[in-house]
């Protein structure tokens, strides 16, 4: 009887717990779609956002969220804060790809790469996992020839795999653009794609070694003289168009000469006015005696320009009138045809050119004290084209500014060259400021910078000038046995070796590469 009375009593005490089972409002209102609740919302969080419904109407999980100021009615304020996070340390996952170094972070399992690099990065390619990788810090392979730097070549190293590219550029780099690839790419050191990249000049020379100035790094013009270049100098005037780019052929002045050269100063970046003296200029070169057929003249007046008014000869009953006046110059010319300047409308000097004036270019240097007035210092200048030992000097002399080593003046390579007396004159090929060879055609010898003109075109005199790729053309002192490679490449294939220069201390492979592991033994 008991028992049933207890079985009769279990629906009413159900019935009464379930009274007495209220949900908190935050279980039951309107779930936030944005992170934001409470007051002026209606909306509660959830755990997508973080329980907790702060004064600010933020949902979230920390104190901030969950402790004062967090409003009930949205949120679960009774929820325990976790624990804040602790900052990754020494040992911990990279965060950012950054490993070692002061931070001592690891890259195993980071979404960088497993490999810690010499500079400390993360990543999975040769340059991070290769030579130099860091093993504390993250998984390493084994060491290889390949450029963790991204530099190839000249050091030795290829591009094969790097992370850099495939190819190594003319100038010693890895990437995959055309100007890696291409012309000037180093085969031997990567992957190439251009057509005969072999045939283009790494030492600025061309023509008659065969190479192609097109793609180099100097310049697309082979000049006359066999140097590539990207210059007026390189492009115009000789260029070799068999071996690389030519500008197209004018009769534009390039030296400021005109007239008798067949030249003309219109397009010139002298001047459009060929003067009556030979030069490409402006305002006083436009004017009396300038010479239309070679460039552009102001317009002509009717004011006289040969020193001669009303009627041809002096009229005697307008002034006084000289005997000697027949032999002044009426047309601007002097000298060779007998005519002095003295008296005449153009100027008392005349010119080593034969033209009257009265510039420095007419009084100075070269004047010919014979047909006219000269400054004083005018008279050190030949006379007869002799120089240097006589003490005359060939600036402004008819024959040409340079004196060569024979004492001949002249211009031109003869004269302003190897040799050239720069006391007696102007040098105009020798170097002034240490650029040689490829790089503006000048020499270094003579030029007291040192007799050797690099690869590179420098003048100096250490083995980097003197040694591999040194310009024989622009040197007298290049040499020619035990030359130290600046490449990485050695042996008796190529006349190189290891010793004295950037790879000193370094063996030379059986392949003829210089380096300091196989290369030493009897393999590669």
């Amino acid at each position: 009887m008991k028992v049933a009375g207890l079985f009769w009593l279990l629906p009413a005490l159900v019935a009464a717990q379930s009274s007495t089972i209220t949900l908190s409002p935050w279980q039951t209102g309107e779930v936030t779609p944005d992170g934001t609740c409470g007051k002026g919302t209606g909306f509660v969080c959830s755990p997508t956002w973080g329980a907790c419904c702060s004064g600010d109407g933020i949902c979230g999980r920390s104190s901030k969220y969950c402790g004062e100021g967090c409003q009930p009615s949205a949120g679960n304020c009774n929820a325990a804060a976790p624990p804040p996070e602790a900052p990754p340390g020494p040992g911990s996952v990279s965060p950012d790809g950054s490993c070692g170094g002061t931070n001592k972070f690891i890259c195993g399992g980071s979404p960088f790469g497993d490999c810690c690099s010499e500079q400390g990065w993360c990543g999975n390619s040769t340059a991070h996992c290769g030579n130099n990788c860091l093993p504390d810090f993250g998984t390493c392979g084994p060491p290889s020839n390949i450029t963790f730097d991204g530099q190839c070549g000249a050091n030795g190293k290829i591009c094969l795999d790097s992370g850099y590219g495939d190819c190594c550029s003319g100038s010693g780099w890895c990437g995959d653009k055309t100007d890696h690839c291409g012309a000037g790419c180093q085969n031997g050191f990567g992957t190439c794609t251009g057509g005969d990249s072999d045939n283009v000049s790494t030492d600025g020379s061309c023509g008659k070694n065969g190479k192609t100035c097109k793609g180099s790094a100097f310049g697309d013009c082979c000049s006359a003289e066999g140097y590539c270049g990207k210059t007026d100098d390189f492009c115009t005037a000789g260029c070799q168009s068999n071996f690389g780019t030519c500008a197209a052929e004018t009769d534009i002045s390039t030296d400021g000469f005109c007239g008798k050269n067949g030249k003309v100063c219109k397009g010139s970046k002298y001047g459009d006015c060929c003067s009556a003296e030979g030069y490409c200029g402006k305002d006083s070169h436009c004017g009396a005696g300038c010479q239309p057929k070679f460039g552009t003249c102001a317009a002509e007046t009717n004011i006289s320009t040969d020193g001669f008014c009303g009627k041809n000869g002096c009229q005697s009953a307008f002034g006084t009138c000289n005997s000697a006046a027949g032999n002044i110059s009426t047309d601007g010319q002097c000298g060779k045809n007998g005519k002095t300047c003295k008296g005449s409308t153009f100027g008392d000097c005349c010119s080593p050119q034969g033209w009257c004036g009265k510039e420095k270019d007419h009084c100075g240097t070269g004047c010919q004290s014979g047909f006219g007035t000269c400054d004083a210092s005018a008279g050190n200048v030949s006379t007869d084209g002799s120089c240097g030992k006589n003490g005359k000097i060939c600036k402004g002399s008819q024959w040409g500014d340079c004196c060569s080593k024979n004492g001949y003046c002249g211009k031109g390579d003869d004269y302003c060259r190897d040799g050239c007396q720069t006391a007696y004159g102007l040098c105009t090929g020798i170097s002034t400021d240490a650029e040689c060879g490829s790089r503006n055609g000048k020499t270094c010898v003579g030029s007291g910078l040192g007799n050797c003109c690099s690869a590179n075109g420098f003048c100096g005199s250490t083995s980097t000038h003197c040694g591999q790729g040194c310009q024989k053309g622009s040197s007298s002192a290049c040499l020619t046995k035990d030359i130290p490679t600046l490449d990485g490449s050695c042996g008796s294939k190529v006349g190189l070796t290891c010793a004295g220069g950037p790879f000193n201390g370094q063996c030379c492979s059986v392949a003829g590469y210089c380096g300091t592991s196989t290369h030493c033994g009897s393999g590669w």
